[in-house]
């Protein structure tokens, strides 16, 4: 059987008991089945330095989100309002505003970072199936899930992948068992992956279960089980171009033979994954300077209600591949403007059901967004809350048609655009 079409894939499996039976990665498999092929990939990737990546930017990228809702029944239909808690979910902790970043130990202080990332709904797109789930079926390749992927199969195209975060939620199963939580494809060149990586734009992008879709304001329909919708978080990291933070290498350390790194300088040298507990006292591995296991990381296998940052140099590294490979995943510039006293993007535009408004560098506790007819009149308001960078408002029950969104402070105007809803 030749596997010559096969592409990079990484699980996040864990947080539930009955999931310490299945494969929590398939990383490693498929680095064994690549060094198959192309021999002395794996040793090639086990000698990798750590790298440095440089910062090449200092302005937020906003990333839109298209998120599929495959469903058969109505448990798995995810309302709305799960969506707009997973997007809250991934600002904050990729934006480090979670309030859990206060459970940081001191040693790790100095190496966590915020990322200059943040996500805005594009649009839900709701597919009801035949299919009574999507099931993974073995290591590699993915082929039962990834059907999920193509709406002739019962599942949902990805709609342009290149410029957009293409997340779908469904009912994934491996082998017949639950337990499999999400996976993504990482981008194709990082020395960290040893160069491979996903060129396949119709299943780039990252699959969930529908257990673990959700946040702090609506929580997961596996909230029983520990999911607080960090895993998303854990697959946007790998989509980002982020590995486990254990290096995928079966419980080796620096010096030991089968060691693999992650490639990040700060990341403490970890032997295994940990088993969905938050164990702050275990130390795996000694380095220099010597660090206990980074059990807070969103790249570990720990308890969701552990896991609060990255460090600095896996923020760099995500903001270099969006800054050097992922370069087309971002809000459209064009509709950036210049004038405003802070950037401001609104999107999408057109609009369909829900209309962003993204404020950096917003203070003001008086600002107010209207949204106005042909006519002048205010058919939506909505009063910024400036603890967030991005206000969303709904505009289903809106005509179609041309519109005037504004921003203002008392009565001041500080940005007016027009707005298309279609």
């Amino acid at each position: 059987m030749k596997f010559t079409s096969l592409v990079l894939s990484t699980l996040m499996i864990g947080q539930m008991a009955f999931a310490q039976n299945s494969h929590k990665c398939a990383s490693h498999e498929y680095l064994k089945l690549q060094d198959a092929l192309n021999p002395g990939l794996e040793q090639q990737i086990k000698n990798l330095a750590q790298f440095q990546y440089k910062k090449t930017r200092a302005t937020v990228v906003y990333i839109p989100v298209v998120f599929h809702v495959v469903y058969k029944n109505a448990a798995e239909n995810l309302t709305d309002n799960y969506i707009d808690a997973q997007i809250d979910q991934l600002n904050m902790c990729y934006g480090r505003t979670n309030s859990d970043t206060t459970n940081m130990r001191s040693v790790f202080q100095p190496i966590v970072g915020k990322a200059k990332i943040q996500f805005i709904l594009d649009k839900i797109v709701r597919v009801s199936t035949t299919q009574t789930s999507f099931d993974a079926g073995g290591i590699a390749p993915f082929s039962g899930s990834d059907q999920v992927k193509y709406t002739a199969s019962g599942g949902s195209d990805a709609q342009m992948p290149t410029q957009k975060l293409n997340v779908w939620s469904c009912d994934l199963k491996l082998n017949g068992s639950d337990g499999l939580i999400g996976y993504a494809y990482p981008p194709p060149g990082l020395p960290n992956w040893g160069g491979q990586g996903n060129t396949n734009p119709t299943i780039d992008g990252v699959v969930m279960d529908y257990l673990d879709i959700g946040g702090p304001l609506k929580q997961p329909k596996g909230y029983a089980y520990g999911f607080r919708g960090k895993s998303l978080v854990h697959e946007v990291g790998h989509y980002l171009g982020l590995r486990h933070i254990w290096g995928d290498d079966g419980g080796a350390c620096f010096g030991q033979m089968d060691y693999e790194d992650d490639g990040i300088t700060d990341t403490p040298d970890q032997a295994d994954q940990s088993p969905d507990n938050c164990d702050k006292v275990i130390n795996s591995c000694t380095q220099t300077p010597d660090m206990p296991d980074m059990v807070e990381n969103y790249m570990d296998y720990s308890s969701a209600n552990c896991q609060n940052s990255f460090t600095k140099g896996q923020v760099t590294l995500m903001e270099n591949v969006l800054a050097t490979i992922r370069t087309t995943i971002k809000v459209p510039t064009s509709i950036v403007d210049v004038d405003a006293p802070e950037q401001v993007i609104v999107y999408p535009n057109p609009a369909m059901e829900i209309v962003n408004m993204a404020i950096t560098g917003f203070t003001s506790d008086k600002g107010v967004i209207t949204i106005s007819n042909s006519l002048g009149q205010v058919v939506k308001q909505l009063n910024v809350n400036k603890s967030n960078d991005i206000q969303s408002i709904s505009v289903a029950d809106l005509s179609k048609g041309l519109y005037i969104i504004q921003l203002s402070v008392d009565h001041k105007n500080l940005f007016t655009q027009k707005l298309i809803l279609q």
